[in-house]
This record gives structure tokens, sequence and C-alpha cells, in this order.
């Protein structure tokens, strides 16, 4: 299962009740109900390949990742960060893949500083 990849390592040992309640949560709400939902979006990720597309995206982006992320590491957002025009790169000096979890209120900032950043005026 994907869950303690989620997490980054410090996480996990720091907070073990918060990631036992996501895990529980997230089971209880999505996986028990819909996995076979689960396992075909799983698989799609894995062979589902569009970085030749990359280019095409004009639009502003935000790309968020978690230094200690294994499911999606830096090298990965850093090869669409270079890929992607008019793109910005965050990378949190701590957090995993759930990045909204681990580093709430820094992940927020984040967001509203790019939307904030990105609105027409």
């Amino acid at each position: 299962m994907v869950m303690p990849w989620l997490f980054s390592k410090s996480f996990r040992r720091q907070y073990p009740q918060k990631v036992k309640a996501i895990k529980d949560r997230f089971t209880r709400n999505y996986l028990t109900r819909n996995s076979a939902a689960f396992e075909r979006q799983l698989n799609a990720n894995i062979t589902h390949d569009t970085r030749n597309r990359l280019r095409e995206i004009k639009i502003a982006t935000l790309i968020l990742v978690g230094k200690d992320d294994e499911l999606t590491p830096p090298h990965m957002a850093e090869e669409l960060n270079s890929e992607i025009s008019n793109s910005r790169l965050v990378v949190f000096e701590q957090g995993g893949h759930g990045l909204y979890w681990e580093r709430p209120s820094q992940f927020n900032k984040a967001v509203l500083d790019f939307v904030n950043s990105n609105k027409i005026k």
C-alpha cells in the first residue's frame, strides 16, 4: 500500500497517531469502497506517460514537492519545472508526498502566494 510513502520518515516517527488517523480515514472513506478504482488509478499513474507534452502547458503552474517525497521525488518536480515554461517550483525542506498534511501552513502559503501573484489585473 502506498500510505507509508505519503509521509516523510521523520513525520511518521514524530506523529504516528496523526499518520494512523489519516490512514484510517483514507482507507475507510476511499479504499474499502473503491479499491478497484484506486487500483486502476495506480496502474494509470505507472503506465501513462505524457512528459513529451509538458511544453504544451502555457498556463502558470505551481509545482510543490517535499525534499523527502518518496513517491515523486524532487528530481521529478525539477523535470516538470524545466519543461513547463511558466512554472514555479517550491521545494519544501521538510515533507513527503502529503505536504498538505505535513506542512499545512507552508503549503497553504505557497498556494495563496502563487494564486495572488497570478491574478489577472
